[in-house]
């Protein structure tokens, strides 16, 4: 099949003076469709086959390649494919297609006809651009290019736009369950037939929020604010449910910042007073009403101060540590309010505190007591105080990923830095080392060792943080 410049330009003319409603709006979404805007792709070669037109066309704007698209369904004889598992070069199917399974576009793909997907159908923007000339269905529809339907798009489960570069556009009736725009343009010249809908510009918070309400728990993160695109997708092509039975009730993150329920009855601005100049009752990050206990923090600029009810932490001169020792034990809290974090360590008879944000600023405090068993017991009493506060954590952080620790050594002619997670069994550092062991307890008593070992090079602790991917950097 080849289209011929003499032929498909008269043509394109004829086809321009009929386009009227819907069909015109939507090939005009990205500017007026012309005869001129074809002509130009014939200027070195007289004669094209399809696939030559739509790569030449491709990717740009969707009003020529979808004007285009029309004038060959004029031209060319109605051939039905069937499309197995990805579109990699550029193709022009003249009459329906249909993929009876999952279909992935990474090119050009103009449909003269209906498209029928019995699966998920996913585009790669900018390099897609899938157009299709009558009705189009699938189980999910995943798309970041350019994607025009000029009649109805039909979508079982969920559509998602990825990406604010592309346009899903759409001449006819859309239809599906969820449609999460994102931040992704979604234009439809029909009537829209959504349950669920999530507009341009929704916020990740109130996106899980609503989302909460229809969705299975584990598609969403409440505390994150996101939801599990990839995980929804994989569940929709495999058949498994992602829809609740019943409407849920919705949940709502837990602010960062203390409520005023928990700073009822507590002298913040006297606390600050006493913690700094600088301070202010507005840098309180954490307030335990029961106890009395306030941080106070300003990121980049103020430390944190932690008052524990009676007195100012670190306010004398802290015991020395003998580096050389291995760490007696090591629990560590996290909460997800702020990203908080509180490591105790115990070495004999000495308790040291490091307490900060994720990924921000850190301060350690140390306290020395009689004996070993003086010191477990403040152990104890730290681990009940901020039990329930605080989610008692080992190697993972609930919703966030692997617990890094990165140390920093400022000694010697050069800062070096150097960290370390343990990823299941496994004990990772970003000097190259990889220890696996049978469970996670030697690898945790392994970490001990190596910590013992870079606090006597000089080492100490600069941040810790969760690593969304496991990845040291």
């Amino acid at each position: 099949m080849v289209l011929s410049q003499n032929e498909f330009l008269p043509r394109a003319e004829s086809t321009l003076a009929r386009l009227e409603g819907a069909v015109l709006d939507a090939l005009s979404h990205h500017g007026k469709p012309s005869v001129s805007s074809l002509a130009g792709v014939f200027r070195q070669e007289a004669r094209l086959s399809p696939s030559q037109l739509a790569q030449a066309l491709c990717p740009g704007p969707l009003s020529p390649i979808g004007f285009a698209a029309l004038v060959m369904r004029e031209l060319l004889a109605p051939v039905d494919v069937v499309l197995e598992g990805s579109v990699s070069e550029a193709r022009v199917v003249t009459g329906n297609a249909r993929a009876p399974s999952s279909l992935r576009v990474t090119c050009p793909l103009i449909v003269l006809g209906d498209l029928e997907v019995e699966g998920v159908l996913e585009d790669c923007g900018p390099d897609s651009t899938v157009v299709v000339l009558g009705r189009c269905t699938a189980w999910g529809l995943q798309t970041s290019g350019n994607f025009l339907v000029l009649g109805d798009l039909v979508v079982r489960d969920v559509i998602q736009g990825v990406y604010n570069d592309e346009s899903l556009v759409v001449a006819g009736d859309l239809t599906t369950r969820f449609l999460d725009e994102n931040d992704h343009d979604v234009t439809c010249y029909g009537e829209v037939h959504a349950e669920h809908h999530l507009e341009n510009g929704r916020s990740g918070d109130a996106a899980v929020t609503l989302a909460s309400t229809f969705l299975r728990p584990e598609l969403w993160n409440v505390d994150l604010g996101e939801l599990h695109h990839d995980a929804l997708f994989e569940r929709i092509q495999e058949g498994e449910p992602v829809f609740t039975d019943a409407p849920q009730a919705p949940q709502v993150r837990e602010p960062d910042a203390p409520t005023a329920e928990e700073l009822e009855g507590l002298d913040i601005e006297g606390i600050a007073a006493q913690a700094s100049t600088n301070a202010r009752a507005k840098d309180v990050v954490y307030a335990q009403r029961k106890t009395g206990e306030v941080w106070l923090m300003r990121p980049g600029s103020l430390p944190l101060h932690i008052f524990d009810g009676k007195q100012l932490l670190g306010q004398g001169t802290p015991p020395a540590l003998d580096v050389k020792q291995r760490a007696s034990e090591r629990v560590t809290f996290w909460r997800k309010r702020g990203d908080l974090f509180l490591e105790i360590e115990r070495f004999g008879a000495v308790v040291q505190l490091h307490a900060g944000q994720n990924n921000g600023s850190l301060r350690t405090f140390r306290f020395a007591f009689a004996t070993p068993d003086d010191a477990a017991q403040e152990v104890r009493r730290l681990e009940a105080r901020y039990t329930g506060d605080f989610l008692r954590v080992t190697s993972m952080i609930p919703g966030r990923g692997p617990l890094e620790r990165e140390l920093a050594n400022y000694g010697g002619p050069k800062t070096e830095y150097t960290s370390a997670i343990v990823d299941g069994t496994t004990l990772v550092t970003r000097d190259g080392e990889r220890q696996r062991f049978d469970d996670e307890a030697s690898a945790l008593s392994a970490l001990e060792d190596w910590l013992a070992g870079k606090r006597q090079a000089g080492f100490d602790l600069k941040i810790l943080e969760w690593k969304p991917y496991g990845l040291l950097g």
